[in-house]
């Protein structure tokens, strides 16, 4: 009874209600919302924002911030572009490799910055959105390139003509969306079960006393933007394989919405809390409040002002529940 009420207690549980609330209010609002096609519709549009919450969610549980990771998704979908041709099917690994590569530069430049150079990581990560931004329009100065025809595997199965039929079955169940959402979750899980994940948590919550206990502080924080920017590659993979072209401002809007939905999911701004797979939910609400305005029949100019109440309300609620439980939990203990 005492681990039911702990879990109670826990921003999770808030976090938890208002998705379920979310979700039946979607649901009546669009009658086939629970239909297979739909879901898998839903799937695909909330799939890049879940991969950049969770990625931009490692990067503030270590005391950091990442306001470049829109730019890096928009140069990433360029380069994929840029070393793929539809003639050659085999360019389409090399893309991957050299995305893949690129991701990882990113990365551990965002993390000397940040843990080497002690530059502030919004500055430093708003100056790198920039060098991106650069060099993405250099790659593609307008929306194009060419994608080979395999790559809409990251997208739909179905697309792909020379797909096997049982691969293209089990993509009913299983579309590649989710997959690409469950590689994430994966990779996390594994990273969280290492020495590197304990210690992502430690350096966030206190960088000078986990220094001070042997921590190669510096270290994690690049580690930790390793980490995002391979998110932000599976993000890219998606985005590839969905639009067949690349897009030097594709990731501009999602950057800031990225950080929200990292918040909503209760991951602290201050560092060293929350549950990345918990930015996962929180990408979710945030994706749910678009489509319940989209389905309210809100008019389109009070759409952001419709969204950001929610979004304050939902984070304000959050906070509010687990306030007054854990008083309540306290007035509990106090009285026995």
């Amino acid at each position: 009874m005492g681990t039911l009420r702990k879990f109670l207690a826990k921003p999770e549980f808030s976090i938890l209600l208002i998705l379920a609330a979310m979700l039946v209010l979607a649901a009546v609002l669009q009658r086939n919302f629970f239909e297979a096609k739909s879901l898998g519709r839903t799937l695909n549009a909330f799939t890049p924002l879940i991969l950049l919450a969770m990625g931009q969610a490692v990067v503030i549980i270590s005391g950091g911030l990442d306001l470049s990771a829109g730019s890096a998704l928009s140069l990433l979908t360029c380069v994929l572009t840029s070393v793929m041709h539809k003639a050659s099917p085999e360019t389409g690994a090399y893309a991957i490799a050299a995305a893949l590569a690129v991701a990882i530069a990113m990365g551990i430049v965002n993390g000397i910055g940040m843990g080497y150079l002690r530059i502030p990581s919004v500055i430093a990560t708003f100056a790198t959105s920039y060098i991106w931004l650069g060099a993405a329009l250099f790659l593609r100065p307008t929306p194009g390139g060419e994608s080979v025809a395999w790559f809409k595997l990251f997208y739909d199965v179905k697309g792909y003509a020379k797909a096997p039929p049982a691969l293209k079955a089990c993509a009913v169940f299983v579309p590649p969306a989710l997959v690409l959402v469950l590689i994430g979750c994966l990779f996390w899980l594994f990273i969280s079960r290492t020495r590197t994940g304990r210690y992502i948590y430690a350096v966030g919550s206190n960088n000078t006393s986990a220094y001070e206990s042997g921590i190669d502080t510096a270290m994690i924080q690049l580690r930790a933007c390793v980490i995002n920017s391979v998110f932000i590659f599976l993000a890219a993979l998606f985005f590839v394989g969905q639009n067949q072209s690349g897009d030097a401002r594709m990731g501009d809007p999602l950057t800031l919405r990225a950080i929200a939905a990292a918040v909503v999911g209760g991951i602290a701004l201050a560092g060293g809390r929350g549950s990345v797979f918990f930015a996962l939910i929180g990408a979710l609400i945030l994706s749910l409040v678009n489509k319940i305005i989209f389905f309210a029949n809100i008019p389109y100019p009070y759409q952001t002002l419709v969204s950001g109440v929610i979004v304050i309300g939902a984070i304000a609620s959050s906070l509010a529940y687990t306030f007054y439980s854990r008083k309540s939990m306290t007035r509990r203990g106090k009285l026995a």
